[in-house]
């Protein structure tokens, strides 16, 4: 079989996610000191941020259909309190919500965006790797670390679908096929903000020519405006429906970058809890370190690839300014590129069988997390 080993990473991803998901469909009362209490897959459904994924695929943003149809969910709040949430994944859950019922058109967005995840950890870690059964090991390890990856994965989140936006423009990019890189660029921040980060890496590069050589690559300028379009059409849609074009920043919680950096260590901000924190310096580490081996380790042997390491070296400059305390999940979209950065010294047989054993407690750790960030629903009868 010619592509047998991108199948076999795609059966990494969902024989993975079958398996987390299997104390839910079996109703499992406890397993490993985990209390299951009989929860079933509507607890996966009912993660945050599904349901306010689902209620914007069922909606399109219509203020009077949210209010009247999603008035439990909603709270109290705005109904621009949805603009948070982009269309990206949406849209995905819009499309097999045609064919079934919206709660399983959720669980069948999760499914595929399993699978593009998988398919662009394989295309991105190709770019570099040559030996196919560690490239299907590389990718294996991306589908679990860092941690946080493993319990986005399984539930309705749109971190899959932006990685898998953020890889196909990066890689994109490095094959010259820019008209592509900037649409994929405009799909991935149209399914979550920090998309435009991207923008800022391919304007990095003819920026640093222009201070050596003067000159000015206008057609390649011009292409990447797809992405920042995207974004101001998006927020140019949100005026026409919520009558106010600035919607996404009024909305309260979304958006939690302070300046100077590091505020995260302060004592009064929202979504930080308490002393605990000592976990934000390993994310530091880790992030850091993995964009300086991706220069040292890979762009040295292939500098085509160092505007990966741009967009790296700018979304790990902005999580240095992110206030909250689940940073390590506002960190996801670069762990590949992190991860390529570790590569060469994950290949020996000992780390292997050290992350092998590191997967039962990140295993633990999803199912417990996935427990604990449920969000209430009183009617599911509008979002069927």
């Amino acid at each position: 079989m010619k592509n047998k080993h991108l199948a076999l990473t795609i059966m990494v991803s969902i024989v993975t996610l079958g398996l987390m998901w299997l104390p839910f469909t079996l109703k499992t009362k406890s397993f490993w000191g985990i209390d299951f209490n009989g929860r079933n897959m509507q607890t996966i459904v009912r993660n945050f941020d599904g349901i306010n994924f689902l209620v914007v695929a069922k909606s399109l943003y219509n203020p009077r259909q949210i209010e009247v149809d999603f008035a439990s969910i909603l709270s109290g709040r705005q109904n621009l309190y949805f603009s948070a949430h982009y269309p990206g994944f949406p849209l995905v859950i819009k499309l097999f919500d045609l064919f079934v019922s919206g709660p399983n058109a959720l669980l069948l967005s999760i499914v595929f965006s399993n699978i593009l995840l998988a398919w662009a950890l394989y295309a991105f870690f190709s770019l570099f790797v040559e030996n196919k059964k560690w490239l299907v090991t590389l990718c294996a390890i991306a589908l679990f670390v860092p941690a946080r990856m493993l319990s986005m994965r399984m539930v309705g989140s749109n971190e899959s679908l932006f990685i898998f936006f953020v890889l196909t423009s990066l890689i994109a990019n490095y094959k010259e096929k820019h008209l592509l890189a900037a649409i994929m660029g405009g799909f991935a921040v149209l399914t979550r903000s920090p998309g435009i980060l991207l923008y800022g890496a391919y304007m990095l590069g003819p920026l640093i020519q222009f201070v050596k050589t003067k000159k000015i690559d206008w057609k390649y300028l011009t292409t990447y405006l797809i992405i920042p379009a995207s974004l101001v059409g998006l927020w140019a849609y949100y005026g026409i429906v919520f009558g106010d074009y600035l919607a996404y920043f009024k909305v309260g919680g979304n958006i939690n970058l302070y300046f100077p950096p590091f505020m995260i260590f302060g004592s009064h901000f929202d979504w930080v809890s308490g002393m605990w924190l000592e976990d934000v310096i390993y994310t530091y580490i880790f992030y850091t370190a993995g964009i300086y081996l991706f220069f040292k380790n890979i762009v040295t042997l292939d500098p085509k690839l160092k505007t990966i390491g741009y967009f790296g070296a700018i979304y790990v400059a902005m999580i240095f300014f992110v206030v909250h305390r689940d940073i390590s999940r506002y960190a996801l979209p670069i762990a590949p590129i992190v991860l390529a950065g570790f590569s060469p010294y994950l290949q020996s047989k000992y780390s292997k069988y050290i992350l092998m054993i590191l997967a039962i407690p990140i295993m633990l750790y999803s199912w417990n997390f996935i427990l604990n960030n449920v969000q209430p629903v009183m009617d599911w009868s509008k979002l069927l």
